[in-house]
C-alpha cells in the first residue's frame, strides 16, 4: 500500500535542548482564542492546548504566580532571553517534584498535576528569583519557533520520552531506551544498537551533523561503543547547509540526517572569538536558538529538492521550565533497560511536553497535531517512521531496534495530507529577528550538566577510550567549571597537538 512517506526520500531531525512547550510556544495562538486553524487527527479538539487566559499557576510558601508572557530580565539588569536563569534541576527527582509537588509521589493517591515547579525552582535560584520559571516567551520574542510552528504542523501533545534528564530522552530518540538510566550518571556511554548500525548494517545512509568548531557531536560520544569507526558519518553543519544546496544527488543529504546545535561555547578558528551555545538549553541566550533554527530552515527552504526533504525539530526534554499539562502514564517499558538502574522506575510514565515541529510540502499549514492511537507522540515516533519509512523491519538478514516502546509508537505519515497537485509552495522567508548581546553571557558563567558531557567525551576521545573512567572525570569537574575554563581547555588540547606536530 503506498504511503504518504513515499515521496520522501531525505529525513531530517534537529533535537533541541531543555525547553518545555509552554515555555515556548504557549502562547502560540492565543491572539485566536487558541482555535487551532487545523488539526490531526481531525475529529480531534479544535483549541491548541495553550496558555490564554490567566488560569494556570503555581503556589510555593507566600507566593503564587501565574504563568505569564513575555519574559522580562531577572534580576533587572539581566537580559530577558536568558530567561530562566540559573539553571532550574533536571535530574530524576527534580522533574518529580515538578510534575507531583513532591519527589516521592504516592501512586493513584498524588497524581501528577504540574505544582512543583516554582517549590523546586526556589531550591535552586532562591524565593525572590524563583518566580521568573513560571514566566514563557511571548510569539514575538520567538518569532522563529512560531512561525515555523504556525505554517507548518506543531504538536500540543508530544512528550520527552521520560521525566528526566539529556542523556536518557537521547538514547530514546537514537535506540528506543535509555538502557535503564534515568540521569546522565557520569556520562559512562551506552553500548546498545543505534538506529545508525541498523541504517549502516541495511545499506540506508545517514549522517551527524553538528555546528561547532572543537567539540564533538554529542551523539558520537554518547554512543562512541557503537559508533566507533563510523567518523565519516560526523561533519560540520556547513557540510548539511553544502549537501541542500547540492544539484547533484551524489553530494545531496543522505537518507537520514541527524542535526545537532551547538551546546556549549567554544574558540572559533579566529583567535580570541568565542562562539556560545545555540540550543535554547537555560540559561543559554534563547536568541542564538533562534538564529540556529532560522539557518537549519533556510538550508532546507532554499533546497532545489526540499520536496523530498521531511524536517523534524524537537527538544529531548523540558529541562524543568514550566508546563501545565500533566504527562500521560501507561508507557510500555524499553528494551534494553525496562526497570531503571536504581531499581524504581519501571519507565511506565512520560516525560513533560516539549516543542516539536514538522515541516514539508506536504503539510497544510497551520496544522496543530495529536496522536491518531491511544499511544501518546513521544521520541521514539521518529524511530518508527523512520522503520516504516525504510522498511527496516522487513530485512530479517539484520533486525531493527527491539525496543517495544518503538513498536507501540504512532508514525507521522498522517500529517502529509497535501497531494502533490495541492503541496504548499509557500515556504515563507523567516528570518531570526532578535540578535544577542555579545556580552550577555560572561566567560565566568557556570557551565551545565551537558557541558561536562561533552567535556569527559572529548577527552575520552582524545585518549581513544570509551570513558576516561571515574577519577578522571572527578579531575576534570575540578579544572573545569565555567566558560572561561572550557575556552582554555581546549586552548591547552591545541597548544599540547602543535607541540607534538613539531
Amino acid at each position: 500500500m503506498a504511503s504518504p512517506m513515499d515521496k520522501i526520500e531525505h529525513v531530517v531531525v534537529a533535537m533541541m535542548e531543555n525547553r518545555s512547550f509552554d515555555n515556548l510556544l504557549g502562547w502560540l495562538y492565543a491572539a485566536e482564542g487558541n482555535k487551532a486553524p487545523h488539526v490531526l487527527p481531525a475529529g480531534s479538539s479544535p483549541l491548541f492546548d495553550g496558555l490564554a487566559g490567566n488560569k494556570f499557576f503555581n503556589k510555593f510558601n507566600s507566593q503564587t504566580i501565574y504563568a505569564s508572557q513575555p519574559t522580562s530580565a531577572w534580576p533587572p539588569d539581566n537580559d530577558p532571553f536568558l530567561v530562566p536563569d540559573p539553571d532550574p534541576g533536571e535530574d530524576f527527582n527534580d522533574m518529580t517534584t515538578q510534575i507531583f509537588g513532591t519527589p516521592n509521589p504516592i501512586p493513584f493517591f498524588n497524581r501528577a498535576n504540574m505544582s512543583g515547579f516554582l517549590k523546586d525552582y526556589a531550591s535552586i535560584a532562591g524565593d525572590k528569583q524563583a518566580g521568573q520559571i513560571m514566566q514563557t516567551y511571548s510569539p514575538d520574542q520567538v518569532q522563529v519557533i512560531s512561525q515555523l510552528a504556525r505554517n507548518f504542523a506543531v504538536s500540543d501533545q508530544w512528550f520527552a520520552s521520560v521525566p528526566c534528564q539529556t542523556w536518557p530522552n537521547r538514547g530514546f530518540v537514537h535506540t528506543g531506551s535509555s538502557d535503564g538510566h534515568i540521569n546522565n550518571d557520569d556520562y559512562e556511554p551506552y553500548d546498545i544498537e543505534t538506529i545508525f548500525n541498523v541504517m549502516e548494517k541495511q545499506g540506508i545512509s545517514w549522517g551527524v551533523y553538528s555546528n561547532t568548531y572543537v567539540t564533538p557531536s554529542l551523539t558520537h560520544v554518547q554512543f562512541l561503543p557503537r559508533l566507533i569507526g563510523y567518523e565519516d558519518h560526523f561533519h560540520y553543519f556547513t557540510t548539511f547547509e553544502d549537501a541542500c544546496q547540492s544539484t547533484d544527488p551524489s553530494s545531496q543529504l543522505p537518507s537520514y540526517s541527524f542535526v545537532e546545535p551547538r551546546f556549549q561555547p567554544e574558540p572559533t578558528l579566529k583567535i580570541g572569538e568565542v562562539a556560545y551555545p545555540e540550543d535554547y538549553h537555560p540559561p543559554h541566550n534563547v536568541c542564538r536558538g533562534e538564529q540556529f533554527l532560522a539557518r537549519l530552515y533556510a538550508a532546507v527552504r532554499n533546497s532545489p529538492y526540499r520536496d523530498k526533504i521531511l524536517l523534524i525539530i524537537t527538544f529531548d526534554e523540558h529541562g524543568g521550565c514550566y508546563d501545565h499539562v500533566p504527562p500521560p502514564g501507561g508507557s510500555v517499558a524499553p528494551l534494553p533497560g525496562p526497570v531503571s538502574r536504581y531499581g524504581g522506575f519501571h519507565f511506565d510514565r512520560f516525560g513533560v511536553r516539549v516543542p516539536t515541529i514538522v515541516i514539508s510540502s506536504y503539510i497544510q499549514p497551520g496544522t496543530v497535531f495529536r496522536s491518531p492511537t491511544g499511544v501518546p507522540l513521544d521520541h521514539t515516533s521518529i524511530l518508527a517512521t523512520l522503520r516504516d519509512w525504510q522498511q527496516m523491519d522487513k530485512n530479517f538478514a539484520s533486525p531493527f531496534l527491539p525496543s517495544p516502546r518503538i513498536q507501540h509508537a504512532p508514525t507521522l505519515d498522517y500529517l502529509l495530507t497535501l497531494s502533490e497537485q495541492d503541496k504548499n509552495t509557500n515556504w515563507p522567508d523567516i528570518p531570526a529577528t532578535c540578535n544577542p548581546d555579545s556580552t550577555d553571557e560572561s566567560l565566568s558563567m557556570p557551565i551545565n550538566d551537558l557541558h561536562m558531557s561533552l567535556m569527559i567525551g572529548e577527552a575520552s576521545l582524545r585518549a581513544g577510550v570509551s570513558h576516561i573512567g571515574k577519577e578522571a572525570v572527578a579531575e576534570l569537574r575540578q579544572k573545569i567549571k565555567t566558560y572561561q575554563d572550557v575556552i582554555d581547555y581546549f586552548q591547552r588540547a591545541k597548544d599540547s597537538a602543535n607541540k607534538h606536530a613539531l
